[in-house]
């Protein structure tokens, strides 16, 4: 998670314990919450912002009613924040796109198949000489079929990769693009002019325009995502609700107490298209407690709290 969107994260939060406090926590609260915004600039901003939101999704004289209206009002205006924040115009605008929990496999008109991971989004760019899928947002995953006279390449702001061989993956970060190869070769460029480089099977790198950043091994079997479940073994459960939180719209947030290097960790799999099934699995398997505060707006916590 970027530290921008965790901002926006903790501003929701902070959004919700307000509104909802009873009086005589009002003023302890604001104190707390005005100590959290001098920390950074960006802080006081994000949260005037969704408080801005909150009041236009309801009038005045609404204002007053029941609590779980009011929490489905932030709902509405937490989902107007992320998806002005994380959807760009390229997304809504791109020749294939997945919402939120979608997987989608697609026959490119060479044969070659790309299945995308949710919320993804790509371009196509074929023609007699070349074959360019751009990834606008996302991951996706490249099972490209042999044209040799043809390069098949994939592009995102940071990179080129162009297949030497069969099957790769692509996703899209915040601040660099990820490539993993599960069989044969892939001819690895940065945007603006770095080193190149080979990663041949069970070998991943990520770039950003300049290089390389990062290097390491990784599995030679399709993305466990791409068929449509996520696995994990003795994973964390923040690595957990991250890969959880790109399969649903919304926010989805961890309890601090739960972060903790003693807290419990998760080993199984979990539905990827079903981000709502995956919680109650992973509540019941570890006694923890899932809590829509609004269907976009979830927190998973210690059953005890």
């Amino acid at each position: 998670m970027s530290e921008l969107n965790r901002i926006r994260q903790q501003a929701a939060e902070w959004v919700v314990a307000l509104q909802t406090a009873g009086a005589d926590e009002q003023d302890r609260l604001r104190a707390e919450c005005d100590t959290w915004q001098a920390k950074d600039p960006r802080r006081r901003q994000v949260l005037e912002q969704i408080q801005r939101m909150w009041q236009a999704t309801e009038p005045a004289q609404a204002r007053r009613r029941q609590r779980r209206r009011r929490l489905t009002g932030l709902g509405a205006a937490l989902l107007l924040v992320l998806a002005g924040a994380q959807l760009p115009w390229a997304y809504w605008g791109a020749d294939y796109r997945t919402a939120a929990g979608e997987i989608r496999t697609l026959t490119l008109p060479d044969g070659s198949q790309v299945v995308l991971n949710s919320g993804s989004a790509i371009d196509l760019d074929y023609s007699d000489s070349r074959r360019t899928v751009k990834l606008v947002r996302g991951e996706l995953l490249a099972t490209v079929a042999k044209a040799p006279d043809r390069p098949f390449q994939v592009t995102t702001r940071d990179l080129t990769a162009t297949a030497l061989g069969t099957r790769y993956s692509v996703r899209q970060e915040d601040g660099f693009t990820r490539v993993a190869v599960q069989e044969s070769t892939v001819a690895v460029t940065p945007r603006h002019g770095g080193d190149a480089l080979n990663l041949t099977a069970g070998q991943q790198a990520d770039l950003n325009r300049q290089g390389v950043i990062a290097r390491a091994d990784t599995p030679r079997q399709r993305p466990d995502w791409a068929d449509g479940r996520l696995a994990f073994s003795k994973a964390p459960l923040t690595e957990v609700v991250e890969r959880l939180a790109r399969h649903r719209p919304g926010l989805l947030t961890l309890d601090h107490a739960l972060t903790a290097p003693d807290a419990p960790r998760f080993t199984g799999v979990l539905p990827a298209n079903d981000s709502d099934a995956a919680l109650a699995l992973l509540a019941d398997t570890l006694n923890l407690e899932v809590r829509y505060l609004t269907p976009w707006y979830v927190t998973v916590r210690s059953r005890s709290q």
